[in-house]
């Protein structure tokens, strides 16, 4: 009895094993960068439920002082969301590097979704500054719900309340 050959399957190439891994890699970082943005969410919407929470509580009390210690709640909040929008954009060089490594080397026209994303969006492939400063909490996407949660949670400490 003969064996049964095998179906002329030859190992892949170094650049087809090395286009793979990059596929791969590529994938999973845009997975990871989802997953940052779910969480990012979750955060954003904690954050807009507490100060809604504080608000209600300052209507029900009466007490324009809770504003001001209610303004802690989206502080926090920003600086939790702003951690995670600076762990994110670490993926993003290598996210970059790897479509340039698969448009250049491998001669494709994709997968390009971050490309593609800051071109739509005008925004610079590296940003002007890096760092948890700029990434974090100096990156519109954000800051700019928290500073109006702040805003108006200052605004409510200073209007007189109708008894």
């Amino acid at each position: 009895m003969s064996n049964p050959s095998p179906d002329n399957s030859q190992p892949p190439s170094k650049t087809d094993f090395e286009q793979e891994l990059l596929k791969q890699e590529y994938f999973f970082l845009q997975t990871t960068i989802e997953d940052y943005n779910k969480q990012i969410w979750v955060i954003k919407a904690l954050g807009i439920t507490g100060t809604g929470l504080v608000i209600n509580l300052i209507l029900k009390e009466k007490e324009n002082a809770i504003a001001l210690i209610g303004c802690a709640i989206p502080l926090f909040f920003w600086i939790l969301e702003s951690q995670w929008k600076h762990f994110q954009r670490g993926f993003y060089p290598r996210a970059h590097q790897i479509e340039k490594l698969l448009t250049l080397e491998f001669n494709l026209r994709s997968p390009a979704i971050f490309f593609e994303w800051h071109r739509t969006f005008k925004r610079r492939l590296t940003p002007k500054r890096q760092g948890y400063l700029w990434d974090g909490l100096l990156n519109p996407t954000v800051f700019i719900s928290y500073v109006l949660e702040i805003g108006f949670l200052l605004l409510l400490s200073v209007i007189p309340l109708p008894n």
